[in-house]
């Protein structure tokens, strides 16, 4: 190829190169798009989406239902009353972003107060969201600046509705104040607290967080909480005869009482029993407490009793009600508030049973497999042990005992004789010292049970290993460099093993020829090399040998953190290295 045609191709780029920006920022920008949309849409755990959903909902509800319990002109708002009602549901819909989002929407309901939007209910769940789901990054500083100015937004509109309501209503300068601080605290201050407080992993009587939220979330969820809807459907009066106000109060004690119901499950749906004839049934709470007995109840005798209570008090209800068909009303009163709750409940308890002993039984399982491998790693190494005593241990006690023979038999005669006799015993005695260490750890059932660790050879017993195999005759040079320092028992365990196989397999391979051992003390690494020359003739020693000894070398680096290598030299001879790092293990 000649320069000009290599030259061709990236002029022609170069002439495209505009259009080709311009659609390339165009694919940008789309798949920008794409990716805040996914953003705003990903998916998230089923239960916070019903949450968001009940909150949502629940607020959207509430909210214009309270506006409707003030007087005309009461509640400053710049709008007319039913754009002023759409609007508050609009803002409290919101709370479905409440997660993704909390700044903004705890920005947007506040500045919904300008305008006559919005309530209490509202604003403490979009507070309570921002303390609780705002960025880790500078968390408290956005929380403490955007808590502050909404509760100066809040106590300002607070202001002119007091304005407002304090002439018609005879309201004392004290009373305001009340008002204005119970308005502040239940707003912003304890909805940023709560937020700001971590929960725990099992808060109060609850097993996961997930279910506290659940059954805070079913008192919002329930109409019992609105304590306007329940004068509306008591204004006819009721059947005990009691004043409307005595029983919105009673009914919203009951709404309340269902956060209790996983740890007072039989009171809390007594309670319902009771309240029911203060309320129309689809406002009773009564399905949740009937289900959470047939759930958690302790027997199936309380349950029955419940349940046939709830079922006679739902139809003495249905025929004192004046329905034209009282018998349909009843039957659907039965199985929609009773029967389908008791038997879901009987279901998911059974369900949470079957799973909980299951859970238990592969743990228990689990168990007794570790024991079973445990066991049987015991008696390997108990085999192991007592084949090694019973050969290894023989055949070395023997050769310390032929070595002890010769250096007695051989006297003052042949001095090289009893010093290879004494050599030999020595290190038969000390192979017997090591081998009785071996077997300790190899009998010993549990880690706590072994009296004394091994000792371990370190780098500084190589001077001493050399010079025994000096005495043997071998050729051996040493070079220490650098400046010794402690090294820990494994590291100095693995480089002596290091230096000791070296010399062992050129005594068994390179018998006679001269070997070079260094030692190379670093600033941050240890480096330790054994090599030696080609032999000279074949081996004098018919020594068994596996090839495992520089495999597990290499292991005993490796485990480390060092580099090892093996292999022949190009003169013929056979060398190990091995750099261990001092630091970063």
């Amino acid at each position: 190829m000649t320069l000009e045609q290599s030259s061709a191709p990236s002029t022609e780029s170069t002439e495209k190169s505009p259009d080709h920006s311009v659609h390339s920022a165009a694919a940008s920008a789309r798949d920008d798009l794409r990716s805040r949309v996914r953003t705003l849409f990903r998916r998230r755990p089923w239960f916070a989406v019903v949450v968001d959903v009940v909150l949502a909902l629940g607020c959207a509800l509430a909210d214009p239902e309270i506006r409707t319990a003030f007087a005309p002109g009461e509640i400053y708002s710049p709008l007319s009353p039913s754009l002023s009602g759409w609007l508050t549901a609009a803002v409290a819909m919101l709370l479905l972003f409440r997660r993704r989002f909390p700044v903004a929407v705890a920005a947007a309901v506040t500045g919904g107060l300008l305008l006559g939007t919005g309530s209490v209910l509202t604003l403490s769940v979009a507070y309570y969201s921002l303390a609780r789901h705002a960025g880790p990054v500078r968390r408290i500083r956005t929380v403490v600046v955007a808590a502050s100015l909404g509760l100066a937004t809040v106590l300002a509109v607070a202001l002119v509705h007091l304005h407002r309501l304090a002439p018609r209503h005879g309201l004392s300068a004290s009373y305001q104040g009340v008002l204005l601080l119970v308005v502040a605290l239940a707003a912003v201050v304890l909805p940023v607290l709560a937020g700001l407080r971590p929960l725990g992993r099992h808060p109060g009587w609850w097993e996961t967080r997930r279910a506290m939220l659940f059954d805070v979330s079913l008192v919002v969820l329930f109409p019992l909480v609105n304590p306007a809807v329940i004068l509306v459907s008591a204004v006819g009066g009721n059947p005990l005869g009691l004043p409307a106000p005595v029983v919105a109060a009673l009914a919203v004690l009951g709404g309340l009482t269902v956060v209790l119901r996983r740890r007072y499950p039989a009171a809390v749906a007594v309670a319902s029993i009771v309240l029911l004839p203060l309320v129309l049934p689809p406002l009773s709470a009564l399905p949740v407490g009937l289900y959470t007995v047939a759930k958690y109840g302790r027997s199936r005798r309380q349950l029955l009793v419940i349940s046939g209570a709830a079922a006679a008090v739902l139809l003495a209800w249905s025929f004192l009600a004046d329905a034209s068909m009282v018998f349909l009303l009843a039957m659907f009163l039965l199985v929609s508030m009773v029967v389908a709750p008791v038997l879901l409940g009987m279901y998911r308890g059974a369900k949470q049973s079957l799973l909980v002993n299951l859970r238990e039984r592969a743990e228990r399982l689990e168990r007794e497999q570790h024991l079973k491998e445990a066991q049987a790693r015991m008696q390997e190494r108990a085999r192991i042990a007592r084949e090694m005593h019973d050969v290894v241990s023989h055949r070395v006690s023997l050769m310390v005992v032929h070595a002890g023979a010769l250096e007695a038999g051989a006297g003052g005669d042949n001095e090289v004789a009893r010093k290879t006799g004494a050599l030999i015993g020595q290190m038969g005695r000390q192979a017997l010292n090591e081998l009785r260490d071996v077997l300790n750890v190899l009998r010993m059932d549990q880690p706590g049970e072994q009296d004394a660790a091994p000792s371990q050879p370190a780098l500084d017993d190589v001077t001493t290993l050399v010079e025994e195999s000096r005495s043997t005759g071998a050729r051996i040079d040493l070079d220490i460099t650098g400046t010794p320092r402690d090294l820990d028992a494994d590291l100095g365990a693995a480089l002596y093993r290091l230096v000791q196989e070296g010399l062992t397999n050129a005594c068994k391979h390179a018998s006679g020829a001269p070997v070079r051992v260094e030692v190379r003390h670093g600033t941050d690494t240890v480096r330790v090399r054994v090599e030696n020359d080609a032999p000279q003739g074949p081996s004098g020693t018919a020594l068994p040998s596996g090839g495992r000894g520089l495999v597990g070398l290499g292991e005993r680096v490796g485990a480390l953190g060092g580099s090892f290598t093996s292999g022949g030299l190009p003169g013929g001879g056979f060398a190990i290295e091995a750099t261990v790092p001092l630091t970063g293990r």
